[in-house]
């Protein structure tokens, strides 16, 4: 098993493999074209999964610094950690968990192995059981992922479940024709669209099962196929209300964290975890002010202080730049700590939980104007 001081010096190429990113390469919604689709059929689905009853305009970012892997001592504990960081971004329903690679002395084109390590498990764990044969390579780094808790996120569906959306990987395609997919049932799902092979995409599939008999010989005339339309990876969020896993992002500093905003309006509403930050009496004394798109960032073993340090980018901009300084809010969500330290898998658990109450009275805010 690797020690703590060998994950240290083991280098690997920016090359992380991320199934989100090929999202965007995904033909446009714009050129759904309307097919025949036969009668919808119960076709042995044997639940129906619950969906939310109103749809989610903002989103929630985490960002987590790689030393957290660096920080630990054994294979085991690692992915122990990594496993606990995805669980607890599942449970608060994070939109998007950013890896923020803060190893030290690191090559121009390498990212270090503790947030290469990290971001490999967070994938593997938010990637749905039945596509991850496709979508995740082999990888020492995920011996032992298989031994995690599952997330069990709505998007993780069983064969005998039932949903509007469902995730699917594209498995032929033929221009003018459309593309097969594998969503995880047992018949396979069509869409009008020729995709890409191997990208993972999000389908919405209807209240029930639509059944149709192929008629496209390049992709098998004559099969019974599942009807398909192809959605957006946040429509199950923004539609219904319903949690739709994390995407994962590196970042090769705090300041590109910020920078590679992926939300259009980038992150109106920053707020930063420290000891040293803004003690509030309680939860129920915070407020938040209006967002679209919340980030919420987190320091390794040395606190966010040591992420601004390393960041040659915000040391060019900013004279003696202080991490209060770069956030909206910085606070303090843990005061009067009974131990000297507080894990970062722990802050994240015990931040997240802090913020939830400022969060549902925003959505509570939200949700009544946009019924007004």
């Amino acid at each position: 098993m690797p020690t703590d001081k060998k994950r240290k010096n083991r280098k690997s190429k920016a090359q992380t493999h991320m199934p989100e990113a090929e999202l965007a390469t995904t033909s446009s919604l714009e050129d759904t074209e309307a097919v025949p689709s036969g009668a919808a059929q119960p076709n042995g689905h044997a639940s129906m999964m619950p969906a939310a009853t109103a749809g989610r305009a903002y989103t929630v970012s985490i960002a987590v610094p790689g030393s957290v892997i660096d920080n630990t001592q054994t294979m085991e504990l690692a992915t122990a950690v990594a496993g606990q960081i995805a669980r607890t971004a599942a449970i608060f329903k994070i939109d998007e968990v950013i890896v923020i690679d803060d190893a030290t002395n690191r090559e121009p084109g390498t990212i270090g192995a503790g947030a290469a390590f990290l971001a490999r498990v967070l994938q593997f764990m938010e990637t749905p059981q039945y596509l991850r044969r496709a979508l995740i390579p082999m990888h020492a780094d995920l011996r032992l992922a298989g031994t995690l808790p599952p997330l069990d996120a709505p998007h993780h569906m069983r064969a005998t479940e039932w949903a509007t959306y469902r995730d699917g990987i594209v498995l032929s395609s033929v221009p003018g024709e459309g593309s097969l997919l594998n969503v995880g049932l047992d018949k396979d799902a069509y869409i009008t669209q020729a995709l890409r092979t191997n990208v993972r995409v999000t389908l919405q599939m209807g209240p029930q099962p639509t059944q149709m008999t192929l008629q496209q010989a390049g992709l098998g005339s004559g099969q019974q196929v599942l009807f398909g339309q192809l959605a957006k990876p946040s429509s199950p969020r923004e539609s219904e209300g319903t949690y739709w896993g994390y995407t994962t992002r590196l970042a090769t500093s705090l300041s590109q964290v910020f920078q590679d905003c992926p939300f259009e309006g980038r992150y109106d509403l920053t707020v930063g975890t420290s000891e040293r930050g803004t003690v509030v009496p309680g939860p129920e004394y915070l407020q938040f002010p209006p967002f679209q798109h919340l980030l919420v960032g987190f320091g390794g073993p040395q606190g966010l202080e040591e992420c601004v340090q390393q960041d040659l980018a915000l040391q060019a901009m900013h004279q003696n730049p202080q991490p209060e300084k770069l956030f909206d809010l910085y606070c303090n969500t843990c005061p009067e700590q009974g131990s000297r330290t507080i894990r970062t898998e722990e802050a994240v658990l015990i931040s997240l939980s802090y913020f939830q109450s400022a969060i549902r009275r925003h959505t509570a805010v939200s949700t009544l104007k946009a019924a007004v």
